[in-house]
């Protein structure tokens, strides 16, 4: 099963193009964006922390029909962090509908554990690699399934770190994570 999304649906949590809203300032490394979100006890910027914040706003785009240009980018974000955050801006893992334009889009996260089987039969998931001695964290939306690969290089990825599409072993490798599944702690369907 192919990737459900598609390029025109990703986003780079590090790009520094996506602008406010009528102005130059790039939203994803300004640390005013949390707080622009009513986020007052967060620190830091989407391109530091916003991993699963991107991954829900790439699930918004992809839900709503919507591309990735900067408006919708932008808004995306917004709602993924007014929605799917707590005032740190900590993900919540708590459904939460997101408005965009005159569409209200229902985000619903249920925690799965078996992400092979949730993948084959078509649905979404999003998954958090973790690696407890370091403290180094990443989430990642798995999209598809390659039933001819072995291993971690089946499950299909959206990664926001530069915005691309790859497999979840291709991921892992670039992020420091050893190919194995005790690294993937949490595990959540999106619908």
């Amino acid at each position: 099963m192919p990737h459900k999304l598609s390029s025109t649906n990703l986003i780079n949590q590090g790009d520094t193009s996506i602008k406010y809203p009528g102005t130059t300032t790039s939203a994803f490394t300004d640390t005013s964006f949390y707080k622009n979100c009513g986020k007052t006890a967060a620190s830091g910027t989407i391109k530091e922390y916003g991993c699963p914040i991107c991954d829900l706003a790439m699930f918004i785009l992809y839900k709503g029909g919507l591309s990735n240009n900067n408006d919708n980018t932008y808004n995306a974000v917004v709602q993924a962090t007014i929605g799917g955050t707590d005032n740190a801006a900590d993900f919540t893992w708590k459904s939460f509908t997101a408005t965009m334009g005159s569409q209200n889009i229902k985000v619903n996260l249920a925690a799965t554990s078996d992400v092979s089987a949730e993948v084959d039969n078509g649905n979404i998931c999003l998954v958090r690699l973790y690696d407890q001695s370091n403290k180094n964290s990443h989430y990642v939306l798995v999209d598809g399934w390659n039933s001819a690969a072995t291993g971690f290089d089946r499950y299909l990825v959206c990664d926001p770190d530069g915005g691309t599409q790859k497999t979840l072993a291709d991921t892992m490798k670039k992020r420091g994570f050893p190919q194995d599944a005790a690294y993937i702690t949490q595990k959540f369907t999106v619908s």
